[in-house]
């Protein structure tokens, strides 16, 4: 494989993050990737160092799941060494990410970004909005908009906003796309004087945390937690004979408010629950992190796998759509938290899985979401 030369200050901090390592192998152990391409990550950083360049296999596997930082005794940040490493190439030989899917990634973010699929139904004086991302709205029309309900019953002058953080280009490190995709995003916030954003999706609530700060970024689970479920769906679940692990999403490890607020929500709730042995701040990813999905499916899929093979039960929960997306890829029966909230057939004990949606049908949910949107507005 042809190494991509790198820059002589990416170099250095290859270098001192080689000098650090002690080669303990905790980051090693539990990382999805770094086994496919040496024997260790000191070995790893040593070649890359040595040799002035990299494989591009090798930053473009890296999920950015941060479960080597969490792990390393020295605080070594190997995510963002090689998140880093995404954006150089990105921006220096941007012609190195045509066989690793970015056309994918491109299509998906300009259909995101188009009018056809996005757009804000702000009603005059409202300062808060809920923003429910892309995974959700592609899934279920119903979820999303009954969502929004309850969200309404609770919050006064609360409006909704259909589009996209912007995460995918920014994971696959064109920097200056995410800037413009983000600046629009940006612009409708502070056009509109919105102060806070109640988000459904564990991505969106830290890119839009990290890229407007003036903003409150609420996750859906505190709002849940503070208002508490509808009263014939407490403990409705307690009879069930079926016990559901759950998958802590990633992007979110370190929020430990947002994990005992969803398992405080399934407990109202009565759905009882197994822990993966690697739960909350330990988390493992599902396989979809840093757009590997796409970068290297291979890679992506052995991890999808590892981690459904992890679940103590035949059924999961979770609350990251993208993170159910990839359990039922590998034949589990999946359901995101708010199915248990919003779902009838999950009400009605129907049925304990999720539907898998077509590409076509998802693309097709985020455009009747919206036109369904226009319609309710057309006949206020």
């Amino acid at each position: 494989m042809q190494k991509i030369s790198l820059n002589r200050d990416t170099l250095e901090k290859v270098n001192l993050n080689e000098n650090d390592c002690v080669d303990c192998k905790k980051c090693f152990n539990i990382c999805p990737m770094m086994k496919e391409y040496g024997d260790s990550p000191k070995s790893i950083l040593q070649s890359i160092y040595t040799e002035k360049g990299i494989d591009k296999n090798i930053p473009f596997s890296c999920m950015l799941c941060n479960a080597c930082v969490t792990n390393c005794p020295k605080d070594i940040d190997l995510k963002s060494m090689f998140y880093d490493i995404r954006t150089e190439i990105t921006k220096q030989n941007p012609k190195e990410l045509k066989d690793l899917g970015y056309n994918k990634i491109k299509f998906h973010q300009k259909s995101s970004f188009s009018p056809v699929f996005s757009k804000g139904f702000i009603d005059k004086g409202s300062q808060k909005i809920f923003f429910p991302g892309c995974s959700l709205s592609s899934y279920s029309r119903e979820l999303v908009m009954k969502t929004y309900e309850y969200l309404k019953e609770h919050i006064e002058d609360i409006s909704i906003v259909f589009g996209c953080c912007g995460k995918p280009t920014l994971d696959i490190g064109d920097s200056s796309k995410f800037e413009k995709y983000y600046s629009e995003v940006d612009k409708l916030f502070k056009n509109n004087e919105i102060s806070e954003v109640i988000v459904a999706c564990p991505n969106c609530f830290n890119t839009i945390k990290r890229n407007s700060p003036g903003l409150v970024v609420t996750p859906i689970w505190s709002v849940i937690n503070k208002y508490g479920v509808t009263k014939s769906l407490e403990n409705h679940y307690k009879d069930l004979d079926i016990q559901f692990s759950l998958h802590d999403p990633c992007p979110i490890r370190e929020e430990v408010e947002i994990h005992k607020d969803v398992r405080s929500i399934l407990n109202s709730l009565g759905v009882n629950i197994a822990e993966f042995d690697n739960n909350r701040g330990n988390t493992e990813c599902c396989g979809s992190g840093g757009m590997v999905r796409v970068t290297n499916s291979e890679i992506s899929v052995r991890q999808t796998n590892k981690r459904a093979s992890e679940a103590k039960t035949d059924n999961i929960v979770t609350y990251c759509e993208s993170c159910c997306e990839s359990m039922l890829s590998c034949g589990k029966s999946t359901l995101h938290v708010l199915d248990f909230i919003f779902n009838d057939d999950v009400i009605n004990k129907k049925k304990f899985t999720q539907r898998e949606v077509s590409f076509l049908g998802k693309w097709a949910n985020r455009y009747k979401l919206k036109r369904e949107m226009e319609g309710k507005n057309d006949t206020k």
